[in-house]
């Protein structure tokens, strides 16, 4: 089977949970399957190279995360709108992070003119809500 993840941020070169997810699942799954990851180029030579058995794919220059506290909507607009690359491969399914959103479109796009599933993982409610945290330090402490 071959398996796309599709995340602007790419574990180990940007940390934290959603990608750190992407890549435990995509290293196992690399086992026996071809795993691609398709991110941002947060990493420096070639665009595309394979890390523990993945193929990561580099898809365009990496701008600020964040804009202010919030997550800039310029990084997440080039991100969207530099996903050519996996109309060049033959995936079988397609698993989308979903934040920062814009990114899913094109996702979709994909997975319906190759007729291939595409999941959307939800892995921030935070980012559903508006929210930074879903339980705060505060609440943990009573």
């Amino acid at each position: 089977m071959n398996i796309g993840y599709v995340s602007d941020v790419v574990y180990p070169f940007v940390n934290g949970g959603a990608e750190k997810r992407i890549y435990e699942m995509a290293k196992r799954l690399a086992i026996n399957d071809e795993v691609h990851i398709f991110g941002v180029k947060w990493w420096k030579g070639k665009s595309d190279i394979e890390l523990g058995g993945i193929h990561v794919h580099g898809i365009c220059k990496p701008l600020s995360l964040y804009a202010g506290e919030r997550r800039s909507f310029r990084e997440a607009a080039r991100f969207a709108g530099s996903l050519g690359p996996i109309f060049k491969q033959d995936l079988d399914i397609i698993d989308c992070n979903q934040f920062p959103y814009l990114h899913c479109f094109p996702s979709r796009l994909f997975s319906q003119l190759k007729r291939i599933p595409l999941v959307i993982t939800c892995t921030s409610f935070g980012a559903m809500t508006g929210t930074r945290t879903w339980v705060s330090s505060d609440s943990l402490a009573n």
